[in-house]
């Protein structure tokens, strides 16, 4: 572990900014010109999503591609990658990449980075448990971490970044891993299956307490939350990550220490913008007020009756952005670009959204005993416009299932009956899928 203590980086931001162009002083102009060529990416892999042509490949090289640029000043790669990219849109059959890779068996075939790799095979082997299935192939590419001393050497590694030295800002695969691991360690469905089926790591009881107390280790005692660090100028800087204590929290079912430091921190950082606080843009997004909601849920318990009187307030503010701003009278959301990477991700951290404020489900409703009869309307509106998006893609077929299941248990547990195992099944797996780290969120920030 690393015993330096750490000062707590309030400008942690700035850092970034200054030592990426202290890497390279042509940083700020050789990005904004790559950006144009990521959003031309996008559309393309939008128009044919919408034409319901798989992108599997495309995908996976997009998100490649937008790390790249958001998270290294490594030029030369990004240009190899976006050529690539661009030759993948003539590629009709991209069906290979669900399949596990022989090579190193992983489901990331076109990812080069292990942090990307182990994203995309969470939510395989969230399938693979369900039907008590071992993976083809020995995962092999969880070298890094394979053993309880690697992992917490690649931990160690991951977690303080030194651009000015190495342009690159490891925040991003720092917060991948460790949800990754958070899941494979404490969601005891997935644990027992990895530990029985998964050849490729030592997953027993001394592994699983040495990443608890990393994690109880890295918390930030006097705030609460979770956070990458940077080296900088002969100090290291902590910062506090919405995302990554978010992860944590939700992993460890509320099961962490400093909870006053937590609420105090998540209240004021209300403001600030994301990654550290809640505003993307200087305004609310339903995918960080989504966290913060959810850390409000697991903080409950731990509130005083005047922070709860407040978390109620602010959730009913984000209430209101939702319905009356982030989408319009037909149950329309609207698409940042950029924050997500595709407009069925805006549906999807919408539906999130209310269905974790329990507007939809009143015995969710911790916050308030307000009714919503007008919630059945919006429903309906926003089933109406999920109809018109690619009905495959994992974010709609999963807003889709947070929709029916929050209808009367009756009438949803006709509907659920009603269908085929496989599309049930196909229901339950897109939303496994979305419970692993999603790079719509990590990535979605120039920090």
């Amino acid at each position: 572990m690393l015993q330096t203590p750490a000062a707590h980086g309030a400008l942690a931001h700035c850092v970034v900014s200054s030592d990426f162009a202290s890497y390279d002083q042509h940083y700020s102009k050789r990005l904004s010109g790559y950006l144009e060529k990521l959003q031309r990416a996008a559309r393309n892999i939008q128009r044919l999503d919408e034409a319901g042509i798989a992108t599997h490949a495309s995908q996976q090289l997009f998100i490649h591609a937008k790390w790249l640029s958001k998270y290294t000043a490594y030029w030369s790669r990004l240009d190899a990658l976006l050529e690539r990219l661009e030759s993948s849109f003539l590629e009709f059959d991209q069906d290979y990449v669900a399949n596990q890779s022989p090579y190193d068996g992983s489901w990331g075939w076109h990812y080069k980075e292990f942090h990307h790799k182990f994203d995309a095979t969470i939510g395989r082997l969230h399938e693979l448990e369900e039907r008590q299935a071992a993976p083809q192939f020995a995962l092999d590419f969880l070298e890094p971490v394979s053993t309880r001393n690697k992992m917490i050497e690649y931990l160690e590694r991951l977690r303080v970044s030194d651009i000015a030295a190495t342009g690159r800002n490891q925040r991003d695969e720092f917060g991948a891993v460790l949800t990754c691991l958070g899941q494979i360690c404490f969601k005891s469905g997935l644990r027992n299956y990895v530990q029985q089926h998964v050849k490729g790591i030592d997953l027993d009881q001394d592994y699983i307490d040495s990443f608890r107390e990393f994690l109880d280790q890295s918390q930030n005692p006097e705030t609460g939350y979770w956070g990458p660090w940077y080296k900088s100028n002969g100090r290291i800087h902590r910062y506090d990550d919405l995302s990554f204590t978010f992860h944590v929290i939700s992993y460890r079912k509320g099961q962490v220490n400093h909870w006053p430091e937590i609420i105090d921190t998540t209240f004021a950082n209300k403001a600030k913008s994301y990654p550290r606080g809640w505003l993307h843009d200087g305004r609310y997004n339903n995918h960080n007020n989504y966290d913060v909601a959810k850390i409000f849920r697991f903080g409950w318990p731990q509130m005083t009756a005047a922070e709860r009187t407040r978390a109620s307030t602010e959730i009913q503010h984000m209430l209101d952005y939702c319905l009356d701003r982030s989408m319009d009278d037909e149950g329309r959301f609207h698409m940042d670009s950029k924050f997500y990477n595709s407009q069925e991700a805006a549906y999807y951290f919408g539906v999130s959204f209310l269905e974790e404020a329990g507007y939809f489900d009143p015995d969710r409703r911790f916050w308030t005993d307000r009714a919503f009869p007008e919630n059945k309307d919006v429903i309906g509106k926003i089933r109406n416009q999920l109809d018109q998006l690619n009905p495959s893609h994992d974010h709609v077929t999963a807003a889709r299932w947070k929709l029916e299941k929050s209808q009367p248990r009756t009438t949803w547990t006709k509907a659920l009956c009603g269908l085929s195992r496989k599309i049930q099944q196909g229901i339950r797996h897109a939303v496994q899928r979305l419970s692993a780290p999603l790079h719509s969120h990590i990535t979605a920030t120039n920090a």
